[in-house]
């Protein structure tokens, strides 16, 4: 794991390369939403997409995350299944539930049963490599999607070629490295003996869910995270039984609605009053992939570092395994 998240930007450069040299359709299909099908390291990618996306489609974009699809799917939905494996249960469940609406398909696979459908049927279809954990190959879930995406004209309006800003943010993590795992390094030490509480604007969400995620499967954490300003309407109240068992991270793009800067500082001073450590980072780069990209980078090694530290395995996943099992069995 630790190989796997220090080559992330080189991950990036390859993913960006090989998305370039697959080719997809360039007739663009009449569609008035857009579902990206996918669970865990699969599934963070749609999520990824709609908030990239927030500022410039036109039409909405939703991530799908259980066996059912929303009411609204139909021939004008076009559907996005990613699963790295090509055998997610879940996934491919909602992707048959898809195709009988008459739903547009297209995909994103290492191969697997949705390979084989997506030959079968003549999807538009990208292809990732294989046999790594799906967390770790981030890059190449969020890299084919912005490729499918712009196929269908849907580019982040500060990134036109989406492409060329995926090498940039390589770079960029290239040439911050030392900042990036100094960072890891001192928050690892934090949260040792305290609970993370992750927080952001509510756009930001989508990196928010991937720290959470990544210390739950790399460091074996329970966490929780919210956004601003919906925790100001809930779990603020919840504070008052707040203590120095705690460590509230905040995480910044420089795109924070400025009345969510203002309840954030204000909620910063009632956490520490609680007793609480809280802690700040301010995300880089010139785009707002780079950025997201930036903070994805530092929570994956600050999930590597907290295992080291605690002396887990990051790659296990054993509960995983044993629930797969057991369904297996019920089938």
């Amino acid at each position: 794991m630790r190989d796997l998240i220090a080559s992330f930007p080189d991950q990036l450069t390859a993913a960006a390369t090989s998305m370039a040299a697959q080719p997809l359709p360039t007739d663009i299909p009449n569609h008035t939403n857009i579902l990206v099908l996918g669970m865990g390291g699969s599934g963070i990618g749609g999520r990824f997409l709609s908030g990239l996306l927030s500022d410039s489609a036109r039409i909405p974009i939703a991530s799908g995350h259980d066996y059912r699809i929303p009411a609204w799917v139909g021939p004008d939905t076009l559907v996005i299944a990613c699963s790295y494996s090509g055998n997610t249960e879940e996934t491919l469940a909602a992707l048959e539930a898809a195709i009988a609406r008459g739903a547009q398909v297209r995909a994103l696979t290492s191969g697997g049963r949705l390979g084989e459908l997506a030959a079968q049927h003549g999807w538009p279809l990208l292809t990732v490599p294989g046999g790594h954990p799906p967390r770790s190959q981030f890059g190449w879930a969020v890299t084919g999607l912005l490729h499918h995406f712009a196929a269908l004209g849907h580019v982040p309006s500060d990134s036109p070629d989406v492409l060329s800003d995926v090498h940039a943010a390589a770079q960029m993590l290239v040439d911050r490295s030392d900042v990036i795992v100094a960072q890891a390094d001192r928050w690892a030490d934090l949260l040792a003996e305290k609970s993370p509480m992750l927080y952001g604007d509510a756009a930001l969400e989508p990196v928010l869910i991937r720290w959470r995620q990544q210390l739950n499967e790399n460091a074996k954490r329970l966490c929780n995270h919210h956004v601003f300003p919906e925790m100001n309407h809930n779990e603020l109240v919840g504070w008052e039984s707040g203590d120095e068992s705690i460590a509230a991270l905040f995480l910044h793009t420089g795109e924070d609605h400025e009345r969510t800067a203002e309840r954030m500082r204000l909620c910063k001073d009632l956490f520490s009053e609680a007793g609480a450590s809280v802690e700040e980072v301010d995300a880089m780069g010139a785009t707002r992939l780079q950025r997201w990209m930036h903070l994805v980078h530092l929570g994956d090694w600050l999930s590597l570092l907290m295992a080291e530290k605690a002396g887990v395995d990051p790659v296990d996943i054993r509960h995983i395994n044993y629930l797969k099992g057991e369904l297996a069995k019920m089938a």
